[in-house]
């Protein structure tokens, strides 16, 4: 995968979150046509829109994710966040479901080290299970689809990045899919699978390190004149 950081940055802030989906696609898809590339950042409270907008691009036309992660980001104006950053082309350089099939593979128990994230459940309480669950596997999966992609981010970054966890962990890879919503199979739906695992260092590529380099330097307040 290249990890030279060329192209536009569309950046989506938490006041963003509210945004029409189809409106982000139209930015992301005009950006490739003219440069045939372009980044996505989401921030906090948009970045189901950013997971949601970057799945749609992909269904609709002819353009590949080839560089997606999570990151805690320090950003003037808002403080610590949670972050998606993910680079689009219309190059296809790799097959992040076949990576996934590959994790998935290595599960030693699918019903203990999968956690599912829902709005039933608190991050803390999510928190606690998955601490759980690693004290007992090398490795977990965390999974979640549509709002709760949110928490889903959070609750790995807390993990990855928190001190929290008793052994060092790492995000080893970080999926964006599609799955087919229960009370309407003609619908697709975002979904996310964030694999974790002891031992392992979340490493970004040099793209990605410039991109989140370049968002930790911007001020969103500002730049938008509010």
């Amino acid at each position: 995968m290249s990890q030279d950081f060329t192209g536009k940055i569309i950046l989506l802030k938490p006041t963003d979150a509210s945004a029409k989906t189809a409106d982000i696609v139209e930015s992301m898809l005009t950006d490739v046509l003219e440069s045939g590339e372009v980044n996505v950042v989401g921030l906090s409270d948009s970045l189901f829109l950013a997971c949601a907008a970057i799945n749609m691009a992909t269904e609709i036309a002819k353009v590949y994710v080839d560089d997606i992660d999570i990151a805690s980001l320090e950003v003037p104006a808002l403080g610590k966040v949670a972050a998606v950053s993910a680079h689009l082309s219309q190059k296809e350089v790799g097959d992040y479901a076949v990576l996934a099939e590959r994790e998935d593979k290595d599960l030693i128990d699918t019903t203990e080290q999968i956690v599912s994230v829902s709005r039933v459940a608190t991050v803390e309480r999510l928190l606690t299970i998955s601490l759980m669950r690693l004290a007992k596997f090398d490795k977990i999966k965390i999974v979640a689809a549509g709002g709760s992609i949110n928490d889903a981010i959070i609750l790995a970054l807390k993990l990855a990045s928190g001190q929290i966890s008793k052994d060092p962990v790492g995000i080893k890879l970080f999926y964006l899919h599609s799955i087919t919503m229960r009370n309407d199979p003609t619908k697709s739906i975002a979904a996310v699978a964030i694999y974790l695992q002891k031992g392992v260092t979340t490493r970004y590529t040099k793209r990605q390190c410039a991109v989140l380099k370049e968002i930790e330097q911007t001020d969103p307040i500002k730049k938008d004149g509010n």
